[in-house]
């Protein structure tokens, strides 16, 4: 189990799993090595940071999707060197489309609040805030529907990167999603390719029929991102040869009567 928490991330803060990694290195190597590690990491981040946020401003500002035109999304928090670049102002674009203002809107797992804040409702699990519902959404059982639901790469976590395995539960996760929507309500939900086998396999044999379905793959160590075909998305692996995601798809659902 141990494994399976720290290779995902799923069940701990990020700022708690730093601060217990700088305990490992401080007990195991000293004060002096862990000082050392903390200057490199401050530096090596920053200039990272920096190298992409230039790269992204001067030379390579846009990614595409059907035909659309997107900026990358820049931000300290996990978006600069992973799929946030590309999720995000996916995202933030498909909620504008949909006028989520004047929408009641669900957001499963707490991704979107790190770099925007609107109202809506956010059911996420594991992830302790005044404005979160810590329920699995697979129990969430409110008393409305919505017209807006939107999930940020979480649920290929949802019974696969949890304490007590779950066969079966990924799947279950996007039905009941679906099972949320209003009449007339949309849906987005965006999963990294290569991570989940059940994921992989609900996408590539249609287990789900999607209204639309959009796919990009990461093509540089700068973290570009070009559109793709599902066959070959479907060939990438997360972590391989890039880290994080190398192929993302973007799934929509339209629940129209």
């Amino acid at each position: 189990m141990n494994d399976k928490k720290d290779r995902s991330g799923y069940y701990y803060d990020y700022y708690d799993s730093i601060f217990s990694q700088a305990l490992n290195v401080y007990k195991n190597e000293g004060l002096f090595t862990l000082i050392k590690k903390i200057l490199i990491y401050i530096v090596t981040d920053t200039v990272l940071y920096t190298v992409f946020k230039i790269n992204y401003k001067v030379f390579n500002r846009y990614f595409e999707v059907n035909g659309k035109i997107y900026n990358y999304f820049i931000n300290e928090h996990t978006a600069v060197n992973g799929e946030r670049v590309v999720e995000i102002p996916f995202a933030l674009d498909f909620l504008r489309k949909n006028k989520y203002e004047e929408k009641k809107v669900l957001e499963v797992g707490n991704v979107l609040s790190h770099y925007i804040w609107f109202k809506h409702t956010i059911v996420d699990k594991y992830e302790r805030k005044n404005y979160v519902n810590n329920i699995d959404i697979v129990d969430f059982d409110p008393n409305e529907k919505y017209d807006i639901i939107i999930s940020i790469s979480t649920v290929e976590h949802i019974g696969y990167d949890e304490p007590i395995k779950e066969n079966g539960k990924s799947k279950k996760a996007i039905q009941k999603i679906i099972d949320l929507l209003d009449n007339n309500g949309i849906a987005l939900i965006t999963v990294p390719l290569g991570y989940n086998p059940e994921i992989d396999s609900i996408i590539k044999n249609n287990e789900i029929e999607f209204s639309k379905r959009y796919f990009l793959k990461r093509v540089s160590r700068l973290n570009l991102w070009r559109e793709t075909n599902m066959e070959e998305a479907m060939n990438y692996k997360y972590n391989k040869k890039y880290l994080h995601a190398n192929a993302v798809a973007f799934l929509i659902y339209s629940k129209n009567f």
